[in-house]
């Protein structure tokens, strides 16, 4: 990567994080958990429901390796729209080796190979499309840690709209990282008051990354413009 290419994307990580700092402070974290966190998914049941789903899969290689329609399953979950089943079913017969590129970290790779420019039925015909997010929701269900499971109203709320769907990924991604680290008090206390006020016990908090937090948290804002 040259240096003008790496300043960009620094710049870009950068507006990201300064987003994050800007909406979460200790003076917002109350209303981040009314609003962002408990409205959005805990009292809205179809975001409930679907978290049941969420950690179901997460780090399931089990439940990946052996099932026979994981793929339209996730789809169907994620509620990801203009995929067909010849599509679904490509995904199925490649799936040891996508699950190889993501825990290799070859994503590049993989989403140019997998997810970028697919050809889809549409109508009598087809076209090509980009499949950036559901190629996100699926690293992210390896790879927790590591990467966000980033949807375009995300990417747009954070100023991303022109940019590419894998680079938006791998900046935000990044800045989610590298915010969560600088601020662990702070998301820590996130943690715990998001804890204390799921009364009924509907989130598996302890298996939630900071990026997952973050994403829940952005996902409601960016869905709330």
């Amino acid at each position: 990567m040259s240096n003008n290419e790496e300043k960009y994307i620094s710049k870009l990580k950068q507006i990201v994080y300064d987003h994050i700092s800007a909406d979460i402070k200790e003076k917002t974290v109350d209303k981040i958990v009314k609003i962002d966190l408990v409205n959005s998914h805990i009292e809205d049941k179809a975001s409930a429901g679907f978290q049941d789903y969420y950690f179901l899969i997460l780090n399931n290689e089990k439940l990946y390796n052996y099932s026979t329609d994981f793929f339209r399953q996730f789809k169907k979950r994620y509620s990801l729209q203009g995929i067909d089943n010849n599509y679904l079913d490509k995904l199925e017969r490649h799936k040891k080796g996508i699950l190889q590129k993501i825990r290799e970290d070859k994503l590049a790779q993989l989403y140019f190979d997998i997810f970028h420019k697919v050809v889809i039925k549409y109508g009598k015909g087809s076209r090509e499309k980009d499949l950036g997010s559901f190629f996100a929701k699926l690293v992210h269900t390896f790879r927790p840690d590591e990467y966000c499971a980033l949807d375009n109203p995300i990417k747009n709320y954070f100023g991303l709209k022109k940019e590419s769907f894998f680079i938006s990924f791998i900046i935000i991604s990044a800045a989610y990282k590298q915010w969560a680290q600088d601020n662990k008090k702070l998301i820590n206390i996130v943690r715990e008051k998001f804890k204390q006020a799921d009364k009924n016990g509907a989130i598996q908090h302890d298996r939630i990354t900071d990026l997952k937090l973050l994403d829940l948290i952005f996902w409601s804002k960016a869905n709330r413009q």
